[in-house]
């Protein structure tokens, strides 16, 4: 593996567990639980953009929602979009 491709892995790995760890804080789940979840499917994501033009992933568990953003996760009012 070349160094620049190896940099590139790092920063996917590093950009996959923000995202983890975005997700397990917006639904209070510990590590353990956010993997379960995700690899069954319990929780969903999607990419989408805000009015801002934004990019976010919308995670849905259950009733609840969260917009995961670069560096900020935003919680979703009422029920799940």
């Amino acid at each position: 593996m070349t160094d620049e491709s190896e940099t590139n892995q790092r920063e996917m790995f590093d950009e996959i567990a923000a995202l983890m760890g975005g997700i397990a804080k917006a639904f209070d789940l510990d590590e353990s639980q956010t993997i379960t979840a995700v690899e069954k499917g319990t929780i969903e994501m999607k990419f989408e953009t805000d009015a801002n033009g934004n990019p976010f992933v919308l995670a849905t568990y259950g009733e609840k929602s969260a917009r995961l953003y670069a560096g900020a996760v935003k919680q979703e009012a009422g029920a799940k979009h």
